[in-house]
């Protein structure tokens, strides 16, 4: 964009996320996804990674160990009878936070560390709102969102963004 001119390229993205972000909106209640809006912040951190579907699969692997991570730490935090929660809670944010830079810093080419912590955010603000679905089928709900985020509303906006303009 130059000066005020809107140009072709911010027309057809601004149109790509009027449509492919509203449809999956739509869509994601009837295929049992109550948690619909994730895609949208996993789409972000894909896009602030720049758009680079050769990372896609490791962020997508970043967000589901996220998720898993996340999963674990409401477990703990949910059965524990004997810890202060404070104490528990600080214990595990830090074990499974130390792990997330150890492993993601020995497999970057694998996993992406960003989206793994980000993943965790996201799935342990959802896991703590949402107290009425099933621990497991809510961490599939917010997998199926994280990756619609990556390949959906990310990769694929941005392909069919890039086709369009000729790119």
């Amino acid at each position: 964009m130059k000066g005020n001119t809107i140009n072709k390229e911010i027309i057809t993205l601004a149109l790509l996320i009027g449509i492919l972000p509203p449809l999956w909106a739509v869509a994601s209640p009837y295929i049992g996804v109550s948690v619909g809006p994730i895609a949208l912040i996993c789409a972000g951190i894909y896009a602030t990674n720049g758009n680079k579907f050769e990372d896609a699969h490791k962020i997508a692997l970043g967000y589901l160990a996220g998720d898993s991570w996340s999963l674990i730490a409401t477990f703990a935090m949910v059965n524990n009878h004997t810890l202060n929660p404070d104490i528990l809670l600080f214990l595990l944010l830090f074990v499974l936070g130390f792990l997330v830079v150890v492993i993601s810093s020995m497999i970057p080419n694998i996993i992406h560390m960003p989206s793994w912590l980000a993943g965790w955010a996201i799935a342990m603000l959802t896991m703590n709102l949402d107290t009425t679905t099933g621990l497991p089928n809510l961490a599939v709900q917010i997998g199926v969102a994280m990756l619609v985020g990556v390949y959906y509303v990310g990769a694929l906006l941005d392909k069919i963004h890039r086709v369009i303009n000729g790119r």
